[in-house]
């Protein structure tokens, strides 16, 4: 009863108390309930796993719930940008002109079998004919200039794209051929790593009587662009790695080849006035930790690094202070009582970890240009005639 005298229904106050108590009871079991049973903190949970190939499959075995989690088409995209750079999973072996191995660079669990990145065999996939063109963005690139097809290739995956070489550039044995992918996923924020299915952008560049002609594919739209040519002095600008720094892929050789990918413009950088680069394995660009282009220098047991920067509106070459004493990060290999003094070349280059592979008469080495760590690879006692062409990837296979 109110102060009016009326008598009031209980009914509303009745079902307030029930729906108070109700979520009393949700938030008591919510707060006493095991981190592990909550979906939401359970899948951030799995999104912080290492980024190492071992990690997701492992993972899945735990139990049926994990690996519904794990399986779900859009937790590999997740883990990719929660993680953002992919691990180094190894090495494409080439030998000029002739076989390619792979070599895998984790220890067990995480080190994937050789096995799984052979190419695929095939009547029209002849090992003899395919040549490697390098990788990049999870993706490797194999050209067959006889056929007149390029093909991107996922070793993870297994999953093959080709794409024919643009109509202007017949094949001749004096010609010159080299391609290179890189991924153009407009996607705010994409996390490179399973672009198979991402746009890209496909460069050729091929060089005839020192003519130099370049021409990208557009997947998005499935045709090539003009062919843009500049006169260079050497026919040996595929010898190193190219490199991309910010939209433009540079190629070197006996000299830079600059292809604009943005403003569609071919140049040729001129290099240190007082640098010999004719010797190959002595010189390698970069990209440098500040996103710059860089040069890296080899004389014997020392490593100088230069870098492209402007001066009043000037853009030049400048020898940086840093130099690598190889000495100080490569023991030489002994024989008996007497000490082999190390031979050093350049063999290979990753632009997103920034190191490079250094082939010695006492093996091969990963070395960080930053912190200047180094990592055997591979044992020897030759310098070696291969290059090395790092692959990363993330694995998210379950």
């Amino acid at each position: 009863m109110d102060g009016s005298g009326l008598m009031m229904d209980p009914t509303p106050r009745i079902l307030a108390d029930r729906r108070w108590f109700a979520w009393m009871n949700r938030r008591q079991s919510s707060s006493t309930m095991h981190p592990l049973e909550d979906e939401d903190l359970l899948q951030e949970i799995l999104l912080r796993l290492p980024p190492q190939p071992s990690s997701l499959p492992r993972a899945s075995l735990v139990c049926t719930r994990w690996h519904r989690i794990l399986s779900d088409p859009k937790f590999p995209h997740r883990f990719r940008k929660h993680h953002q750079k992919p691990p180094l999973l190894g090495f494409f072996l080439v030998v000029p002109l002739g076989n390619r191995t792979f070599t895998p660079i984790l220890d067990r669990p995480d080190r994937i079998p050789a096995t799984r990145f052979a190419l695929p065999q095939g009547h029209d996939l002849p090992q003899d004919q395919w040549h490697f063109m390098g990788c990049r963005h999870g993706l490797t690139v194999l050209i067959n200039a006889w056929q007149r097809q390029i093909v991107m290739w996922n070793p993870l995956t297994g999953q093959l794209r080709r794409v024919t070489f643009p109509q202007s550039i017949r094949y001749k044995h004096e010609i010159f051929c080299h391609a290179t992918v890189l991924c153009a996923d407009p996607e705010d924020g994409h996390v490179h790593g399973d672009c198979f299915l991402s746009p890209f952008k496909l460069v050729m560049v091929s060089v005839r009587d020192r003519e130099t002609c370049a021409c990208v594919y557009d997947s998005t739209s499935g045709v090539w662009g003009n062919i843009l040519s500049i006169v260079t002095m050497s026919t040996n600008i595929f010898i190193r790695h190219n490199i991309l720094v910010e939209n433009a892929i540079y190629f070197h050789g006996g000299e830079i080849l600059a292809f604009d990918l943005e403003k569609q413009s071919l140049g040729v950088i001129d290099m240190p006035s007082d640098v010999d680069l004719r010797d190959f394995g002595t010189s390698q660009l970069l990209r440098m930790e500040d996103g710059g282009l860089g040069l890296v220098v080899l004389s014997f047991l020392t490593i100088q690094l230069w870098q492209r920067k402007s001066d009043c509106g000037v853009v030049r070459w400048v020898l940086l202070q840093k130099t690598i004493e190889l000495e100080d990060h490569l023991v030489p290999r002994r024989m008996g009582h007497d000490c082999i003094i190390v031979m050093v070349l350049i063999a290979g280059y990753d632009e997103e970890k920034i190191l490079i592979v250094l082939s010695t008469t006492g093996g091969n080495f990963m070395l960080q240009v930053g912190s200047m760590k180094t990592r055997n690879i591979c044992e020897g006692n030759l310098i070696s005639d291969e290059t090395f062409y790092p692959y990363t990837n993330f694995y998210t296979t379950v």
